[in-house]
């Protein structure tokens, strides 16, 4: 493994930087030919990147992840790493084979055709110095007479939109708040795509708390900056919230929870908010960003269900028509094949 250290930007092949303040320690995973490969420890100091592929690209799909911070989750990608200096191959398999660790990794799409990238590893992805001023959001509570007075603060901009990032508009689905894989933060869909915005970003206080008040699916109208964008994920700052409009409520209400094929029992589903998760057995296949709308590609009907895995193409969106959900049975149409999709309460 060679390991290759910049002040700044970084000149070729595949470029991590460092923009927080504490020293991060970094691995990747990749796969060549068929075959999964996972390296590290890169350690970056603040303000510094480093070269983990040096020369043109090879892949475009890239997975990171950090030691050292508990609040990384990653996005149900996992490889296996040591706690030295490594190179694995056959890092998706049977990690005690290799005597080593599994981890979560988080995704980095370079794009169809580029053959050098440079990723930010999110600012908010620290190991804990700046906890302290981060807010914690399971002290926050969620009272229901406490939420009109939250929501008219967060209705208040704080700050001129554009001046951070490209300006923002939407109407949204709230996740929820709390750890990400980049530290503390809330997390919303909107637009097929997945936000974050950070608790030690520059976000409205006022809106964060609002957020953080709120239950998961709660529909809301999102403005603000984008800071970056990748894969599916925007991290945001948020000026300003209000109330939203969902107009597909009541059949994202009755999706929410576990499903099982009721073809198969080893194919499961786990649907929280606007994430659908694929389980097969005991092996974790994919998550996704679940969209409902009149719209899905080129489809249309009266509610389609839209799917963007994380850390697959982008442009793959599968695309399903919703027949009937209930609190029992969920039967969805594959498009544009037509087939039917059953799926039971377990």
């Amino acid at each position: 493994m060679g390991l290759v250290l910049l002040s700044g930007q970084a000149e070729a092949g595949l470029t991590l930087c460092n923009d927080g303040a504490a020293r991060a320690s970094v691995a990747i995973a990749y796969a060549a030919d068929g075959v999964w490969t996972s390296e590290g420890w890169w350690g970056i100091e603040p303000g510094a990147c480093a070269v983990v592929q040096a020369g043109d690209l090879q892949q475009r799909h890239y997975y990171y992840t950090l030691s050292g911070d508990a609040a990384f989750a990653g996005e149900g990608f996992r490889f296996c790493t040591k706690p030295g200096a490594f190179t694995l191959t056959g890092a998706d398999g049977d990690c005690a084979a290799l005597a080593a660790d599994s981890r979560a990794f988080s995704h980095i799409d370079t794009g169809p055709e580029a053959t050098d990238y440079t990723f930010r590893i999110p600012a908010a992805t620290r190991a804990k110095q700046a906890d302290a001023a981060q807010p914690a959001f399971d002290d926050i509570p969620a009272q229901a007479e406490d939420v009109p007075a939250l929501m008219a603060a967060a209705a208040i901009p704080s700050f001129e939109r554009g001046q951070s990032g490209e300006p923002f508009l939407v109407n949204a689905v709230l996740q929820g708040c709390g750890p990400t894989e980049g530290g503390e933060g809330c997390t919303f869909y909107a637009e097929g795509l997945r936000w974050i915005a950070y608790a030690s970003g520059q976000s409205n206080p006022a809106a964060m708390e609002a957020m953080a008040a709120l239950p998961v699916g709660a529909a809301l109208m999102v403005s603000g900056d984008m800071i970056f964008f990748g894969d599916i994920t925007v991290e945001a700052a948020i000026a300003a919230l209000e109330p939203g409009d969902d107009a597909f409520a009541a059949q994202r209400a009755a999706m929410q929870g576990d499903w099982v094929s009721a073809e198969d029992p080893q194919s499961r589903v786990q649907i929280i908010g606007s994430e659908w998760t694929s389980i097969y057995g005991d092996e974790l296949l994919a998550v996704a960003v679940m969209t409902l709308s009149v719209r899905c590609g080129e489809a249309e009907g009266e509610v389609l269900l839209g799917q963007l895995r994380m850390g697959y193409d982008p442009s793959d969106l599968q695309c399903y028509e919703v027949l009937s959900v209930d609190g029992e049975r969920m039967e969805l149409s594959y498009l544009p094949r037509g087939n039917t999709l059953v799926y039971v309460r377990p």
